[in-house]
């Protein structure tokens, strides 16, 4: 009696995990799963941007500071102060400098939104890393964007004095926002580069030995990249830039090393 009674058990778990198993999703879901992920990213965008729109403010003196800091004599007969050409470049200049803050400051929810739209297509042992990623992924993002802020006035100054004493800055202010803004992105970005590569030789795109035996290619795009994403081109902010990236960079390596060592264990 009691093997018939087992054999019911089995197939009734069986049913159980056939209902629960999730079915492939078709093109169309994928568009409309994409669409909902969008529009949650936006709402979160918007009302943040909404946000800082009305606290103006001391979010601009926030902007200006790294500019503030440089010696006065070299900013010119206005300072610190931004100026603006046409009727409406305060107006474009404070949309801009929000829509700027609310993409930094909403970047968890998009990145959440983001692995959200991954995560079907991962296994459930990949899934497992859902929010280590997204408090990693936006943390790093934060700490990339605050990094450029606090050098950026090395970038300035190396900037605003190569030219010499005969030329007077009269900086723009969607100009200073554009300067501002790209750092701010462009450091926050190339913070994230340890996850892309941590989860690159989680799914075996890449090893660990090609990570440990690739170190001088590592260091020559790593250097490469800051050149790029540095506005100002100056030697010292690319240094600046390198030197935590390459930092990850080695401890994502060891943190990929304890990761698949922990999974082969849990495997044998």
């Amino acid at each position: 009696m009691a093997a018939p009674s087992d054999g019911r058990r089995r197939r009734v778990r069986l049913r159980r995990t056939r209902t629960h198993r999730p079915a492939a999703m078709t093109m169309v879901e994928h568009l409309g799963e994409l669409r909902s992920r969008l529009i949650k990213s936006a709402v979160a965008f918007l009302l943040i941007s909404v946000a800082v729109f009305v606290v103006y403010e001391p979010i601009f003196d926030l902007f200006r500071r790294p500019l503030c800091d440089i010696d006065p004599k070299h900013l010119g007969p206005f300072g610190c102060r931004l100026q603006f050409s046409r009727a409406i470049g305060a107006f474009q200049f404070r949309l801009k400098m929000t829509a700027l803050v609310g993409i930094a400051l909403s970047s968890p929810v998009w990145l959440y939104q983001l692995w959200a739209f991954v995560v079907p297509a991962m296994s459930k042992q990949e899934r497992r890393y859902a929010r280590p990623f997204i408090a990693v992924s936006s943390s790093l993002f934060l700490v990339g964007a605050a990094f450029a802020y606090f050098v950026m006035p090395t970038g300035l100054g190396f900037l605003l004095t190569i030219g010499g004493d005969a030329l007077v800055p009269l900086l723009d202010a969607e100009g200073y926002l554009s300067f501002v803004g790209f750092m701010v992105l462009g450091f926050g970005l190339m913070f994230e580069m340890p996850v892309a590569i941590f989860f690159a030789g989680l799914m075996g795109i890449v090893s660990l030995d090609q990570l440990r035996s690739g170190r001088r290619t590592a260091i020559l795009v790593i250097v490469v990249l800051a050149a790029i994403v540095t506005p100002s081109q100056d030697p010292y902010t690319m240094i600046l830039l390198s030197i935590p990236l390459y930092v990850l960079y080695e401890a994502t390596i060891l943190l990929l090393a304890w990761v698949l060592k922990r999974r082969r264990q849990t495997t044998v």
